[in-house]
């Protein structure tokens, strides 16, 4: 099926998880004349057509360019040519049509949806025996993540404090009429999506329920993998006539600790410290558990950083933390806070900003919308906006971030950055030739340190903070996350640039540093000197640091953020990046020996009396053993 507009960003990348039911329909009536929807398209692809009985999200439909839906599906799907293959197998080729429509006449095809260059096509699942005459609802099934029961299940439901998952079940969805768990349908639900698309907290703690045995839903409907059913509308009709007449009000069953109430002054609030405990909240809220010290320092980073960068292996919620960072600021997705996947054929700024044709006169955009945004928020200053370039090293960052990396780190004044000559002529004038880059944008990127991704330079190791999300054991996961406070919701309060700006100071020189900090970071630089012979610390960096210290906020003493813990994680995060090479080289300074025997320079420079006056480098002190490891294993460490 052909679209009348491209679907979003966010929409085209999370539709192929969408669960349909439909029918393959081999022929139709067009004008009193018979037309045939099954067929060869070529020598060798079937081309079929199918009608979905199931629902269809409003978000999918408002882009069809017909209110008749049939999607096309073909053979050339290597999917779909798997599935249909064995009902074809031991026909000759001018038997496989007559064939197939016998077998399509009789069978429902649960599918979902592939797109690409505004064509939406099938990708079957499976097929299966069904009413063909008749429209399908849906009723999804909870899925309790980590260990739990029944109880946990209706505690969420009963108080919203905590939310259910429906993992087959996209909020692009209208809100379902029932879920199901352990033998229960749950009624009478008011569930409000969280931004993570399958999590939603039930907010009229109203829920009814009614006792219904599994085995009769897996034997009397279609479903996949027992987490979505599909429901015929007169079974349907019969479930909501019963369900009326036999519901109950469901109430506690077991104790239940009482969460407390969210602070009624936060709905007004806009401090930095109230940003601070909505923002770990919402992660709290999306399953992300980090110490608070981290998002604080995530936050610090964020202020007078020019690019911030979030690292670590894939699957510890890095571009999650980012986008809902901008979602505590008020932003929203696709609009103020851009998400941008690069991909490795990124080679140019080009890549990201877009060209202008001067032989034409029209300027191509990239399809990231970065350039519209960077417009915008020149337009509307007062407002706050945010970049994320997610898996931003699966290309050379220094290519095609090249001329950001050297603005950015101007004076605001002289942040300009050129889309192209004044001399040109442009046809569509929204683009212009230079365009200034203000202190109302965040940019935030994502990396992922494993064998797909290129290695960073020093020129950017000198320039941006790489923090490492620390992650936690499972079961410290579970018993954390049943011990916090999460609140019932957490209230929407849009920051502007404006407020941002004031929660950030700068300073231009290293007078932040004590006499003891600054001798500390020169034996640093003499010791890293006479190993690799550089000097790794350069002013930059000790006035990035002086910007890092003067930025952690004021915050209450049971979440103080202290001075000499930021000192560690700035030098983790800026500094020991770039202690990376060869055996020979590092041997020295990281330290060598079976089961980390012998202690590195770097090391015993932290724990010595000087040392000990400017931090305990409990984090620096874990990384550089982490190095030793990596050192020993590979004779070599990034």
């Amino acid at each position: 099926m052909k679209l009348k507009r491209a679907l979003t960003q966010k929409l085209a990348k999370k539709m192929h998880n969408f669960l349909f039911l439909g029918k393959i329909v081999t022929e139709r009536i067009v004008d009193n004349e018979k037309q045939t929807l099954l067929y060869y398209e070529d020598e060798d692809y079937i081309r079929f057509y199918v009608e979905c009985l199931s629902p269809i999200p409003q978000k999918l439909k408002v882009s069809f360019s017909t209110q008749e839906v049939l999607f096309v599906g073909t053979t050339a799907n290597k999917n779909n040519e798997s599935k249909i293959k064995p009902l074809i197998k031991n026909k000759k080729k001018d038997e496989i049509i007559a064939g197939l429509k016998k077998i399509f006449d009789t069978k429902l095809v649960m599918f979902r949806l592939e797109y690409a260059n505004e064509v939406i096509t099938v990708d079957i699942v499976d097929f299966y025996d069904g009413k063909r005459d008749t429209t399908y609802s849906l009723l999804p099934v909870i899925e309790l993540r980590g260990e739990g029961k029944r109880e946990e299940v209706e505690n969420r439901l009963i108080k919203g404090s905590l939310p259910i998952h429906l993992p087959k079940y996209y909020n692009d969805f209208d809100q379902p009429e029932f879920v199901y768990y352990d033998n229960r349908l749950y009624g009478n639900l008011f569930l409000k999506s969280m931004m993570n698309d399958i999590s939603y907290l039930e907010k009229q703690n109203q829920v009814t329920y009614q006792e219904y045995e599994v085995e009769e839903l897996n034997n009397s409907f279609i479903h996949s993998n027992h987490l979505i059913y599909f429901i015929p509308e007169k079974h349907w009709e019969e479930l909501k006539k019963n369900y009326k007449k036999e519901c109950k009000e469901l109430i506690y069953t077991q104790d239940y600790q009482e969460k407390q109430t969210f602070p009624i002054e936060w709905t007004i609030d806009q401090s930095e410290n109230a940003f601070i405990e909505r923002f770990y909240q919402n992660c709290l809220q999306q399953g992300l558990l980090y110490e608070k010290k981290d998002i604080i320092n995530f936050h610090i980073c964020c202020k007078f950083q020019a690019l911030t960068i979030l690292g670590g292996v894939s699957g510890t919620g890095k571009s999650q933390l980012a986008r809902i960072y901008g979602e505590t600021l008020g932003l929203e997705f696709s609009k103020e806070l851009l998400f941008v996947p690069i991909t490795p054929s990124y080679r140019e700024h080009y890549d990201l900003l877009g060209y202008l044709n001067p032989s034409t006169g029209i300027y191509i955009d990239s399809e990231t919308g970065l350039t519209k945004l960077l417009i915008e928020a020149e337009q509307f200053p007062h407002r706050m906006y945010m970049v994320i370039f997610d898996e931003m090293n699966l290309s050379q960052i220094e290519h095609w971030f090249s001329k950001f990396l050297s603005i950015l780190e101007m004076p605001i004044e002289k942040r300009v950055i050129t889309l192209f000559h004044d001399h040109n002529v442009v046809i569509n004038q929204f683009y212009k030739p230079k365009v200034k880059i203000g202190n109302n944008i965040i940019f935030v990127g994502t990396v992922n340190f494993d064998e797909t991704s290129s290695e960073f330079s020093l020129r950017l190791l000198d320039r941006v903070n790489i923090i490492s999300l620390r992650s936690t054991s499972f079961v410290n996961y579970y018993e954390r996350m049943k011990q916090e406070n999460i609140y019932e919701s957490v209230p929407q309060v849009y920051i502007n640039a404006e407020l941002y700006n004031d929660w950030t100071n700068y300073t231009s020189s290293s007078l932040e540093l004590t006499k003891d900090e600054l001798s500390f970071f020169d034996e640093f630089n003499n010791v890293i000197e006479q190993s690799l012979s550089e000097r790794i610390i350069s002013p930059r960096m000790i006035k990035d640091l002086s910007n890092y210290l003067v930025n952690i906020p004021n915050l209450p003493s049971h979440n103080q953020f202290e001075r000499k813990e930021a000192i560690d994680l700035f030098v983790k995060q800026r500094v020991l990046t770039k202690v990376r090479g060869l055996l020979a080289n590092l041997e020295e300074l990281i330290g060598t020996g079976e089961n980390n025997e012998q202690e590195g320079i770097l090391i015993s420079l932290m724990q010595s009396n000087l040392g000990r006056k400017v931090s305990d480098f409990e984090h620096s002190i874990h990384e550089l053993k982490k190095k030793r490891k990596q050192l020993e294993i590979d004779g070599y460490v990034n």
